[in-house]
């Protein structure tokens, strides 16, 4: 899905509307929303994973730092101060999206690079 809004953001945006302003306005986001597909489902499987290993303070952490240290500021930097608007601030939580996202990759490759074993007291 995330190579077909890319690609194709104008006719995607075709299939839910035929006014050219809408399509226009559309057309930007839909081109953030592919990247944050992408590093939305990395996030996602990366905080299952971990909290499946018994980690659900590294997540927590990463996911504050990722969009109050980085995306808050990088997307209202955007969006008000470099004058981009809705994109902006779309880009901005995108960033800390993906920053989230390689905090968690790195925090699992970390972990499970000494093998993986049940939690004390599981089954």
């Amino acid at each position: 899905m995330s190579l077909a809004l890319a690609l194709a953001p104008r006719a995607a945006a075709r299939l839910i509307t035929d006014q050219p302003g809408v399509i226009a306005a559309a057309v930007p986001l839909l081109i953030v929303a592919a990247v944050f597909q992408v590093s939305d489902g990395i996030q996602a499987v990366g905080t299952g994973a971990l909290r499946g290993a018994g980690d659900t303070r590294f997540p927590f952490l990463a996911n504050l730092a990722g969009y109050w240290v980085i995306g808050a500021p990088i997307a209202l930097y955007l969006a008000f101060v470099r004058g981009t608007g809705v994109v902006g601030l779309w880009w901005g939580l995108c960033a800390g999206l993906c920053c989230v996202s390689i905090l968690l990759f790195l925090r699992f490759q970390r972990l499970s690079a000494n093998g993986v074993a049940p939690l004390p007291g599981a089954a």
